[in-house]
């Protein structure tokens, strides 16, 4: 693949390797904040806040990508990421630890939008494959850095272990400077951004593409409670459990990359609705598996759908123009993220009162709307390059 001759790509990779080395999961970022003593209520404030951390960075990294470059924006979220890392290094207090939390979920966030306009801006129509290459590597990463993470809290502690990785982010950012290129996006220096803004919240295909993340995040809150149901469903252990993470992984590593490929190829709009499609199945499918076996096989669908469903939001930037292609991307992930808030809040209550199996109807049937409003997103894009 030309594209992983490009020194974006190898800029990214170097950086995805540089953060998979000490990796920090959600189950670890749970047992960090607990070790502050944090209650559940406390832990659940910081959880719920950095969803919203999540939108404002979203849009705020998009509309950076659009007016300072997207360059300027990866280098100054990745220096607020490495600042959040040395803050939770030096936490005392739960508030402060929390505090930090929102600071590097905020910024990370930001610093997609702009990753995707640069690398799209550099490697044109293989951004997918880029993509997934990207994706791949870091997973392969990951996996033994989340066992050596836990080793290193175990043998050094916590502030040991964030330290470790505000390092890696000083190693990363100079390499960062030396490799990637300048893109100053147009839109920037010709038109003023709350224009902009409107014009992107105007336009058809983008409303429709993030509708579509929206619906299905909503409505796919089962993703957080399904240990409920193969707990009772089938007495799993937390061995048994824990092989459903395995999955995940494994899934995404094996999957993604030659899903992006096939994106390049063949439409990521395309990929994305056959991810959305199969997720919806799989969920469909979930509580009526006979046995723990199928489970597990249904749950690795699940895995390969959202795989494929992931480039979703590169489709974002295809339909967008390329004024507001950093709004896109931040548009759509915000959208992403308040689906995500609001289907793992309620979700709960849904869960608890209708009970597992609506919970599985409900989410296939909304993978099912999202696959019909991704699709219109396709055709209103292709409408308008006809009347252009």
């Amino acid at each position: 693949m030309r594209a992983l001759r490009n020194r974006v790509v190898l800029a990214f990779l170097l950086f995805n390797v540089l953060a998979g080395i000490l990796f920090v999961g959600g189950a670890l970022l749970v047992s960090f904040m607990r070790s502050f003593g944090t209650t559940p209520s406390q832990l659940g404030l910081i959880l719920g806040a950095g969803w919203g951390a999540s939108v404002l960075g979203a849009l705020s990294g998009g509309a950076l990508a659009d007016r300072i470059g997207p360059r300027r924006t990866v280098l100054l979220t990745t220096a607020v990421v490495a600042g959040a890392l040395l803050g939770k290094a030096l936490s005392r207090h739960w508030l402060q630890a929390g505090i930090c939390h929102l600071l590097g979920m905020g910024a990370q966030a930001a610093l997609f939008p702009s990753a995707v306009v640069l690398l799209k801006g550099t490697v044109e129509e293989e951004v997918g494959s880029s993509l997934g290459f990207l994706n791949t590597a870091f997973s392969v990463i990951a996996i033994p850095g989340a066992v050596l993470t836990g080793w290193v809290v175990g043998r050094h502690g916590w502030s040991v272990l964030f330290l470790g990785k505000f390092a890696t982010y000083l190693v990363v950012l100079p390499l960062l400077v030396l490799l990637l290129p300048e893109i100053i996006g147009r839109a920037g220096k010709q038109e003023e951004a709350r224009g902009v803004w409107l014009e992107a919240l105007a336009h058809p295909p983008l409303l429709l593409v993030c509708a579509s993340v929206f619906v299905v995040t909503v409505g796919g809150y089962v993703h957080a409670y399904y240990p409920y149901f193969v707990q009772e469903r089938f007495a799993a252990d937390v061995s048994g459990l824990a092989l459903f993470d395995s999955l995940y992984n494994a899934v995404w590593m094996l999957s993604n990359w030659p899903a992006g490929v096939l994106a390049d190829r063949v439409g990521r709009g395309r990929v994305a609705l056959m991810g959305y499609g199969v997720t919806g199945v799989a969920w469909f499918l979930f509580p009526f598996a006979p046995s723990l076996l199928v489970t597990y096989l249904l749950y690795s669908l699940y895995c390969l759908g959202n795989s494929l469903g992931f480039y979703a939001s590169v489709f974002a930037l295809d339909v967008a123009p390329e004024r507001f292609k950093g709004r896109a991307v931040g548009l759509f992930d915000a959208a992403m993220y308040s689906g995500s808030a609001l289907g793992d809040g309620a979700g709960g209550l849904l869960w608890q009162h209708w009970g597992a199996r609506f919970s599985f109807v409900l989410a296939g049937g909304a993978y099912l709307f999202g696959t019909l409003l991704l699709a219109l997103g396709g055709r209103e894009t292709h409408r308008e390059d006809g009347r252009s």
